[in-house]
């Protein structure tokens, strides 16, 4: 049975994350958006690049957001410092925001983009150029081009804009 996007103010389609009540700071922790560490631990902002540091994913009423902080609808920003709850957990299915001009297909690794969306990861090809100086090999081990954070559910084509899309968290 394909996944498909729950009705009302819900994000998790299925399992069993583990929820941690934070602080919203900034603007654009909505519903369903990716968010890292804010200025303090217990604080969250979206993710703004693929390069980023994603710690999980903005949850909704379903997922324990008090009544008095909870936006209204999935395009509604929580309030700067109200509480909203933050959802991770390994093959956890939720849905995303697939960002504008994506076109994915079921099982596409996906990474972080702009305003806690997702995109595409890109295949990692290197080849020697001929002519060239030899290189060292790059140091450390967070993903120069991002992390994937989850697997896209369905077929999703948000090449007229952003969409929502089932995905299967990997944080």
């Amino acid at each position: 049975m394909p996944f498909t996007i729950p009705s009302g103010k819900k994000v998790i389609i299925a399992g069993n994350p583990v929820i941690e009540e934070l602080t919203a700071e900034g603007v654009g922790v909505k519903p369903g958006r990716l968010v890292k560490k804010g200025t303090a631990a217990t604080q969250v902002v979206v993710v703004a690049a693929a390069a980023d540091k994603p710690s999980g994913w903005v949850g909704w009423d379903s997922e324990g957001a008090h009544p008095a902080a909870s936006p209204a609808d999935k395009d509604t920003a929580y309030v700067a410092g109200k509480k909203a709850p933050i959802w991770y957990g390994p093959g956890v299915i939720g849905w995303g925001i697939l960002a504008s001009g994506q076109n994915v297909v079921k099982d596409t690794p996906l990474i972080p983009a702009a305003d806690g969306e997702l995109q595409a990861a890109a295949t990692l090809t290197a080849a020697e150029q001929a002519g060239t100086t030899h290189r060292v090999a790059p140091t450390g081990s967070f993903p120069p081009g991002g992390m994937i954070v989850a697997l896209a559910k369905m077929n999703k084509n948000a090449s007229g804009g952003t969409a929502q899309i089932a995905i299967e968290s990997l944080i």
